[in-house]
């Protein structure tokens, strides 16, 4: 019998990490997820992957 579920991701997702925030930062990554239809993990993932691709110039101009 063939197994059932969803198929082996080549890129397995096994490590967590947490990050404590205010609640007014909880909120607005909330409404900003809500209002892109996203999850916040979905938030955090872009935000990363976009932090990565951007040069390190314009990025310490976002932290002065």
């Amino acid at each position: 019998m063939a197994k059932m579920g969803r198929p082996k991701s080549d890129a397995p997702k096994l490590n967590t990490l947490s990050v404590r925030v205010t609640d007014s930062e909880l909120q607005k990554l909330k409404e900003y997820a809500d209002s892109h239809g996203m999850t916040i993990t979905q938030l955090l993932h872009t935000g990363v992957d976009l932090l990565l691709r951007t040069p390190d110039a314009e990025v310490q101009n976002l932290f002065p």
